[in-house]
Parts: structure tokens; sequence; C-alpha cells
């Protein structure tokens, strides 16, 4: 029995390791089907998909807890009055947990937004795409701390806590873009689409990542400057993309149609 068990062991070893059994090799194992560093996995249509929301959901539960730890830092330190005068200055005297919170919340939420659009442009995984994606993850789940560092800070002349907010949500977003670039260098997107929809995708996360990128330095001259980059110039950028890569002179269209002009089919 242990001979004949012995088999079975291996092969079921072999395949978690990533080794494809086959009757081709001796051994019957077949290395290098897709299981290789950074290639894609080799599944059947309905395997990929259930990984794929597998994938995602494991990453809306992420951000939804941590979207709803955000609010802890209002709820902890609150110490309740006896009088009503006093819960009033202690409800007011609160605000700047507030605003960090609000701000918290719309940009994780910007954050979750691009993250859901660009999982649904995608149809396969592999190995590096789960890995960056729980990279992204982790920078998510760290972003309550410098939230609670912003919200705590005594001075409105100290801007390191906005300094360090703003940095954290760089790195965040910083590390959605390069998932993203890997994923259409891998060809892991959604094969239906255009490659001017990939090139449109591509500049939105480019865009944010330097919308965050500058709001490092605007976060050395306060909130209020760094808050706008935030609330305004980043979903700005948003909108703008698409106008400027489907203005006229811009698209795939026009481009065909300036090789056809300066290409004139020969007459004879």
């Amino acid at each position: 029995m242990a001979v004949q068990a012995r088999p079975r062991l291996a092969s079921c070893l072999a395949e978690t390791l990533g080794f494809d059994v086959g009757a081709n090799d001796p051994r019957g194992y077949r290395i290098g089907t897709g299981q290789e560093t950074g290639a894609p996995m080799e599944m059947s249509d309905a395997s990929q998909s259930q990984g794929m929301d597998r994938l995602v959901f494991f990453s809306d539960a992420v951000f939804a807890i941590v979207i709803t730890l955000l609010v802890l830092p209002l709820t902890a330190e609150i110490e309740i009055p006896t009088e009503a005068q006093d819960l009033q200055h202690e409800v007011f005297s609160q605000w700047p947990k507030v605003v960090s919170f609000i701000v918290g919340f719309l940009v994780i939420g910007q954050f979750w937004i691009a993250h859901h659009t660009m999982f649904g442009l995608l149809r396969r995984f592999d190995h590096g795409l789960i890995w960056l994606n729980l990279i992204s993850l982790m920078t998510v789940c760290f972003m309550p701390f410098p939230t609670a560092v912003l919200g705590a800070r005594l001075e409105e002349s100290d801007n390191f806590p906005v300094v360090f907010y703003a940095a954290s949500m760089t790195v965040s977003s910083i590390a959605l873009t390069v998932t993203w670039l890997y994923a259409v260098g891998r060809h892991l997107t959604d094969t239906a689409l255009r490659p001017s929809q990939l090139r449109e995708f591509t500049a939105r996360a480019v865009v944010t990542s330097a919308a965050f990128l500058l709001s490092i330095g605007a976060a050395f001259f306060g909130l209020v400057p760094a808050a706008l980059c935030w609330l305004l110039l980043l979903p700005l950028g948003r909108l703008l993309v698409p106008l400027v890569m489907r203005a006229p002179g811009r698209g795939p269209d026009a481009v065909t149609h300036r090789s056809r002009r300066s290409n004139p089919p020969d007459v004879h």
C-alpha cells in the first residue's frame, strides 16, 4: 500500500508546487506550462473566473474593513462629560479628527473605485498579479495610521502629519498603478478591449499617481492645499484625461486618417 500511495503523493506535491502532471515525461511531470513566475496560470475559463472572483472579493473585504477603521479615532478618545455645555464643547473639539475621517474616507473610496474598475477590465491573473495586489492592499491597510496622525496634530503650523499622509496616499496610488501596468504588460486584460481604452485607463492611473505626488509638495504649505489636490485636482484630472484622449486628432481613427492623407493610394 505504501508503494502505491507514493506516486499519488508525489503527483499531489508536484501539482502543488506548480508542475503539470502529464504522460509525455517518463517521470509523469511536465515543467513550464504556465506556472513560471510572471506567466499566466493555465486554467480553464471557469477556474480563471472563480479565481478572479475570489481575488476581487478578498480585496473588497480589505477595503471595507480599512474604510470602517477610519472612524475608530472618533469613538475611542471622546469622553462624555456630565454637563450638556461641556458635551457640545467636547464634540466640536473633535473637528480635526472629523475632517481627517472625511478626507480619508473619500480618498480611500477613490482607491476602491480605481481598484474595482481595474479588475473589471482583467480576465486572467498570475502569481505576479496576486502579489502586486497584496502589496497594494497592504499600503491601503496602512492608511488608518496616517489618517489618525493627521487628525491628532496639535498645531496647524505642524505640517508633518499632512506630508506623512500625502506620502502614504502616494505610495498606495503608485502601487495600484504598477499593478495595472503589470497586468497590461502580461496581457491579463480583456481581449475585447481596444488599445485606445487601455491607453486611456493607463493615462488616468498615471495622472492619479502624479496628482498624489504633487500633493506631497502642497502638503508642506498646509492641509488646505493638499486637500485641494486630493478632492479637486484628482477628480478633475481623471475627468480631463478621457476628453484629451478622445479629442479630434488623437484617436486611432484620426491616426488612420492622417496616415491615409500622408500616403494616398496609387492611382493606375
